[in-house]
């Protein structure tokens, strides 16, 4: 069997933005129209192993009633088959499941006018602060010009700071009816949707890169770049001078977001899960930490480059690969009012990631709402506002 098969054995994984919805039957993927290679089906496999194992038996019985000749104990051929399941039962179910799916599926539309099954309600949605852009009042408005009964209501966690992992975790306990994160759904997160009967779909609908930014003094004193390990020895403590690096003599602050947050994308990804310096203090989100960093002559910290474009009192620095001096920006132009497209989609950015819409795949209203949202933002009409919001659209 084909590796890109989901384990669901309906559906197809696309090999290049992972999508693992696609039907089987489907020659692109649904999200960035990449073409799927075509798997074998499990399905068929086990239903010919099951009719040839029924044969077999079957020829079993038969050769040994004739051997052993008639016998007043020996059961009839239709007692040896398993008892059918009522005609009405299996319809009820069959036309429940297919209530349940139906509008369920992520396709590709031009207009948010043509995006089908848009349900009717209030539904909370909440997650990684990465996606403000995209919950802006402008943003939620045109949404309701068309779906007006439509109507979303971001909420944060009433204890600890909102992020991917706490956007899940609301999710799984029936607190949000969808969420957003910067991160892939982790396999702890799949198991516990399982145990609460229902699965969790994560659907990309942008690429995102994460800028470095520091106090303006710096760039002017000297610091032009940072390669991929020079930030991680700043952020796990074992660079604390700007003169390590060419700038002044001056002691490093790093801000990081939650430093208990082992989820978080940057410390995953960018320190590769090591510890952060002692000297590492804590900001809330990216508007703390522009504004601190904006105060400190010393002070550097990261956000999604959505949230660093645009802003005059901090300086985003280029970034190089493992060890390279190759610095390339997050941002498009020198006064930083776009982001770096091309660079964050075709990988020559170092911390680039894709964003998620994590969807309840519960055949109920929540997945409804998902799904709706999902196609909304995949829509042509909705890739643009990704655009519009600092985001890099995947289709």
């Amino acid at each position: 069997m084909s590796s890109d098969l989901n384990p669901d054995f309906n559906y197809v994984k696309c090999p290049k933005c992972g999508h693992d919805r696609n039907p089987s039957t489907a020659r692109k993927c649904e999200i960035c129209g990449t073409a799927l290679k075509k798997g074998t089906s499990l399905f068929p496999l086990l239903l010919g192993g099951l009719v040839g194992l029924a044969v077999l038996g079957t020829g079993f019985w038969w050769l040994k009633s004739l051997l052993s000749g008639p016998s007043t104990n020996s059961p009839g051929l239709s007692s040896s088959v398993s008892p059918q399941v009522p005609e009405d039962t299996a319809s009820n179910a069959t036309q429940a499941q297919h209530s349940q799916l139906k509008g369920a599926v992520i396709q590709s539309y031009t207009t948010f006018a043509d995006v089908p099954n848009v349900p009717q309600g209030i539904f909370n949605y909440g997650g990684s602060t990465v996606f403000a852009p995209l919950r802006s009042p402008a943003i939620v408005q045109q949404l309701n010009q068309v779906f007006p009964q439509f109507q979303l209501r971001y909420t944060e966690p009433t204890t600890g700071a909102p992020g991917s992992g706490k956007g899940i975790e609301m999710l799984i306990a029936g607190q949000l009816s969808f969420a957003q994160s910067s991160r892939p759904i982790k396999d702890d997160e799949y198991t516990t949707a399982k145990l609460r009967g229902f699965s969790l779909d994560a659907v990309p609908i942008a690429i995102d890169g994460i800028a470095l930014f520091v106090n303006p003094q710096l760039v002017d004193e000297g610091i032009k770049g940072l390669s991929l390990d020079q930030v991680r020895a700043i952020f796990t403590g074992k660079a604390q001078n700007w003169q390590e690096f060419g700038g002044p003599d001056r002691r490093i602050t790093p801000l990081i977001r939650d430093l208990t947050a082992a989820s978080d994308f940057f410390h995953e990804s960018v320190l590769e899960k090591q510890p952060v310096g002692a000297n590492v203090r804590e900001a809330r989100d990216a508007t703390e930490s522009i504004r601190r960093v904006a105060r400190d002559p010393g002070g550097i910290s990261y956000a999604t480059a959505s949230e660093a474009i645009n802003q005059r009192t901090i300086r985003t620095l280029p970034i190089g690969k493992e060890g390279s001096r190759n610095f390339i920006s997050a941002c498009a132009d020198p006064n930083c009012t776009t982001v770096n497209a091309p660079a964050f989609t075709d990988g020559s950015y170092p911390i680039t990631r894709r964003l998620f819409l994590i969807i309840k795949r519960d055949g109920k209203l929540d997945e409804q709402a998902g799904v709706a949202y999902a196609n909304l933002l995949l829509s042509n009409e909705g890739q643009k506002l990704v655009q519009q919001s600092g985001f890099v659209p995947i289709r």
